[in-house]
């Protein structure tokens, strides 16, 4: 240790200007405002100009309030949001907390199955509502004569939708207790409920605030739902398509994008000061939880855990299911030819390759962004002022919706005058939306994971005169690749699944599968739209299947890890 901080004394004394420091932050800050922030500002400024350019202040804005359907919508966005999220708290909370803080068996298989739906398109599980309660479903008496194509629908399939989001976030939450304080109470004589009122729920409070946030904010912005079941039901999300697919109405529907966009902020505000207030609760002296053996109470978990987990999978299987049926629900035989169609037929094959090409290209220009990005910040290289732009503009894709940045690339690159303009319609460019709409999560990633290194190998590496660039190749990347190959997996699977930042973007050259299954519904093909989600599932399930295998075999071979855990 003092040979260390001799080392880094050394080092105070022989800083030398970087140039790796001094110019990789600006350009790569001026490369994330162009994909995020530009955008962003464009669509802002085009809900207050007319249709001639003219600035014409709140007149687009007193517009929209004059049409008594975009005001509807605004309210069954908002309502319809609120109830699924209650909805998909209350059940994601208890299974979270069976799988955290209980001794029940099959924890590990229930925990699969809970993120099944984050491999798939958010299309899915409307399809596997459509077969199972929809006018000619099996179940459709279970709705109660009420019908799924419209309010009903929308709940049911976004809980379903945000479900998995819900639980990661809350079993973090749950899991970041203090054991000590479980021991103080059971000292005081508090018996389970007492500790669970006392102690259990203050403690993953910020975690529920957390998911409640991210759960509302994918609701309010989902396109492929509503598209699919939400029938005469008119929500923001679909109200934005047609207003600028259907009437060509750009100025409205920059109207709409700021809509879908406050409140998407308002609920991010929430969840980052609900993150930032449970990081103050952990302190280095806190105890891992334990999780205690109470049978009845983990009986009654295991029941409810199996009850969601028969609901999980008898959505998406059924959605497998109707693929598979020749003419629903006529003709229930089975067969392949719902998935020959998407071989056979040149458009829907070109738009799977067209998927598997924004899938990798996401993947390795946004792996690439952002272990340069997180290198960045958690190495403290370069002028502050340019680095804490960077994390900004790192930061703000979360709080924007998928619609609301598809529709800010329109405006900002279809301008003429914009030297980028060439790039509008090109899979180049759905790649950067797709890269920077999933930019944030991958961003702290690699963050905290090199936060973890000690400040002082740095000032070592610059004592022996190693530059920045050669102190990453020998000790931050190999401490980052296992991180790395999550982020890629991240990338990948979220750009095979994306509907809604891609839906005002793409040609017929560069349509991508989870565009052509839109259009698929809307012909009413129902089937070959099934089968094409579940083929993209299947695809993000090889991919997920890839990066544990990959990540498994890096740690492996990296034996130092090992001697330092």
């Amino acid at each position: 240790m003092a040979e260390i901080s001799a080392v880094s004394g050394m080092a105070a004394r022989q800083v030398r200007p970087d140039p790796t420091g001094q110019i990789v932050p600006p350009v790569l800050l001026v490369v994330l405002a162009t994909a995020t922030l530009l955008p962003i500002g464009a669509l802002l400024v085009r809900a207050f100009l007319g249709k001639d350019g003219a600035f014409v202040g709140l007149d687009n804005f007193l517009r929209y309030g004059a049409e008594p359907g975009l005001v509807i919508a605004a309210w069954n966005s908002l309502s319809l949001s609120m109830i699924a999220t209650v909805i998909a708290m209350a059940l994601a909370f208890p299974f979270a907390y069976a799988l955290v803080r209980t001794a029940m068996p099959g924890r590990g298989i229930f925990r699969l199955i809970a993120l099944l739906p984050l491999l798939a398109p958010s299309l899915l599980p409307a399809f596997g509502m459509v077969y199972l309660f929809g006018n000619q479903g099996w179940l459709k008496g279970w709705l109660l004569g009420e019908s799924l194509y419209g309010p009903v629908g929308i709940v049911i399939a976004s809980v379903f939708y945000v479900f998995p989001h819900a639980v990661l976030i809350l079993s973090a939450g749950l899991s970041a207790g203090d054991q000590r304080h479980y021991e103080a109470a059971r000292a005081l004589r508090a018996g389970p409920w007492r500790r669970f009122v006392t102690v259990t729920l203050p403690s993953c409070r910020y975690a529920a605030i957390s998911a409640a946030s991210i759960a509302f904010i994918l609701i309010f912005t989902d396109f492929g739902i509503p598209s699919v079941v939400g029938g005469s039901t008119n929500v923001l999300a679909t109200d934005i398509y047609k207003l600028v697919i259907g009437r060509f109405d750009f100025e409205m529907g920059a109207v709409v994008g700021v809509l879908l966009l406050l409140p998407a902020v308002v609920a991010y505000g929430i969840d980052w000061l609900a993150r930032k207030s449970q990081r103050a609760m952990i302190t280095g002296k806190s105890v891992p939880i334990r999780a205690e053996r109470l049978p009845l109470r983990d009986l009654m978990l295991f029941l409810f855990a199996t009850l969601v987990a028969v609901a999980i999978l008898g959505i998406i299987g059924m959605a497998i299911f109707g693929s598979l049926v020749k003419f629903w629900p006529y003709n229930l035989s089975l067969g392949l030819q719902n998935y020959e169609r998407l071989f056979t037929d040149a458009d829907e094959f070109r738009a799977l390759g067209n998927s598997l090409i924004l899938a990798f290209g996401t993947a390795l220009a946004g792996t690439g962004l952002v272990a340069l990005s997180g290198w960045l910040i958690a190495r403290k290289l370069g002028n502050g002022m340019v680095r804490n732009g960077l994390q900004g503009v790192a930061m703000m894709p979360v709080a924007v919706p998928g619609l609301v940045l598809g529709l800010g690339y329109v405006f900002f690159f279809n301008n003429p005058a914009n030297p980028l303009h060439a790039l509008q319609g090109s899979l180049a460019l759905i790649i950067l939306c797709t890269v920077a709409h999933f930019y944030t999560v991958p961003h702290l990633m690699v963050v905290n994971e090199l936060l973890r290194l000690d400040r002082e190998i740095d000032l070592a590496a610059q004592a022996l005169r190693i530059g920045p660039a050669g102190t990453a190749r020998r000790i931050h990347a190999p401490v980052l690749l296992p991180t790395l190959i999550d982020v890629a997996g991240y990338f990948f699977v979220n750009a095979m699944t994306t509907v809604s930042a891609l839906i005002f973007l793409f040609t017929a050259q560069t349509r991508p599968a989870s565009i052509a299954v839109i259009n698929l519904v809307e012909g009413s093909r129902i089937g070959q739209a099934s089968a094409f989600a579940v083929v993209i599932m299947a695809l993000s399930m090889v991919a997920a299947a890839i990066q544990l295998t990959l990540r498994h075999l890096v740690i492996r071979a990296q034996g130092w890890r090992r001697q330092t855990a």
